[in-house]
């Protein structure tokens, strides 16, 4: 455990990463599959979490690209034997049911006596305040990508992240509370370093007052530091995904949770608390010799924080990747004659974490800054997308595409 304060905490905060209960059904005994897991939520006054599947009856997905994820509404046992407290609903899949899925959702949370944050919209503003042994604990949580196509006028919506807004709400939200926690779902899956530029928006969070900041999305654990008085994570990883076979990291389901102890206006102790999941679904506190290894990793991971051109190259590598399979997959959309997969590839680029990446790759030219002015052109309606001259465009901008994709090796995907 490490101290941060001589303070003695208030109250104890447990804070998770990435939930998701889509594979969970009303079949299944949650006492014995969540006994172990509550055990570690459970330890604390409170627990967040992020809720990375909407608790809806609307079982038809909107749109077709990427997975969908979606929760039976009954499912909110599951989280009421976790103890949670409070969830951030502010991520890339709260829109996978539609504006509708995820207005339905924050009021069955809200209903069940669970803060829900990380919305605008119907009355809501995004933002949370918990009451924890006489402590008002602020939330803000925000997104950088969802799916549009579930976007609709008036409807709810996630929180959308933009620096300066996160900023702003900060300093309102301070003054009414006696700690701040802002959540971040941001980046890219499966790489156990933070972008260089996601690092450095995250410690200035903490230097605007936010006491914990904890970052989603990833699904593995990250690095956690201390910075200006306040704790980040920058990835907790899985709280809980189900049962899988496929071995997508080999810490998909090796992760942490994160254990504080609070007092008005600090962060007295910080101590992380490794899980696992079994391929049977268990979860639990992970023990031994797999606890000791997620310790180490998250302690090597912790310390690279400070290696600012480590992870320029994770940024630019992340980039790269992410610019040419973009445009290749426009470019098979368009050649398969898939219309409307093609129309909704290009309202994805609508979300921030896509403006903030053709942004980055124009500033470093060649076919992949060509490539990114082309697609914000196609965002912003100032070209036909199935004119011949973007089609003939985009074929040629694809063959680099795809031979850089050929040749890619991840960085920053293992210590």
């Amino acid at each position: 455990m490490l101290q941060l304060s001589g303070a003695a905490p208030a109250a104890t905060l447990v804070l998770g990463g990435d939930l998701a209960l889509h594979r969970w059904t009303t079949s299944h005994d949650s006492a014995a599959l969540f006994a172990g897991l509550a055990r570690v939520t459970g330890s604390a006054d409170a627990c967040i979490v992020n809720l990375e599947s909407q608790l809806t009856s609307i079982t038809t997905p909107v749109g077709t690209i990427g997975s969908s994820l979606r929760a039976d509404p009954a499912a909110i046992e599951v989280l009421s034997r976790l103890g949670v407290s409070a969830v951030t609903c502010a991520n890339n899949h709260c829109l996978d049911a539609g504006a509708a899925g995820l207005a339905e959702s924050m009021g069955r949370l809200e209903a069940a006596g669970i803060v829900a944050t990380g919305a605008t919209g119907t009355g809501r503003d995004g933002a949370g305040v918990l009451l924890v042994r006489g402590l008002r604990v602020g939330l803000l949580a925000y997104t950088d990508d969802w799916r549009p196509e579930g976007a609709s006028p008036g409807g709810s919506h996630p929180s959308a992240h933009d620096p300066a807004t996160v900023v702003a709400a900060i300093a309102a939200l301070a003054p009414r509370v006696d700690l701040v926690v802002v959540q971040l779902h941001w980046g890219y899956e499966w790489s156990m370093y933070p972008l260089r530029s996601l690092r450095d928006l995250a410690r200035s969070y903490a230097e605007a007052g936010a006491h914990l900041v904890v970052c989603h999305h990833a699904h593995v654990p990250m690095g956690v530091e201390v910075w200006r008085g306040g704790v980040i994570a920058h990835g907790l990883g899985n709280l809980y995904f189900g049962a899988s076979t496929r071995e997508l990291h080999p810490h998909r389901n090796a992760s942490v949770v994160l254990r504080v102890g609070v007092a008005t206006g600090a962060v007295t102790t910080a101590e992380l608390v490794p899980i696992r999941t079994d391929r049977s679904g268990l979860a639990g506190p992970d023990t031994g010799a797999g606890a000791e290894r997620t310790l180490r990793c998250v302690s090597y991971l912790s310390r690279r924080l400070h290696h600012d051109r480590y992870l320029e190259s994770v940024e630019r590598a992340h980039q790269a990747s992410q610019g040419a399979g973009l445009v290749a997959d426009l470019d098979r959309r368009i050649g398969s004659n898939d219309r409307d997969g093609a129309r909704e590839r290009v309202r994805c680029m609508e979300a921030p974490r896509q403006r903030v990446l053709t942004a980055a790759l124009r500033a470093r030219g060649g076919f992949l800054g060509q490539a990114a002015a082309l697609l914000d052109d196609l965002r912003d309606g100032g070209t036909d997308l199935f004119s011949p001259a973007v089609c003939t465009e985009l074929a040629a901008l694809a063959r680099p595409a795809r031979k850089l994709l050929a040749g890619y090796r991840p960085v920053g995907r293992l210590p």
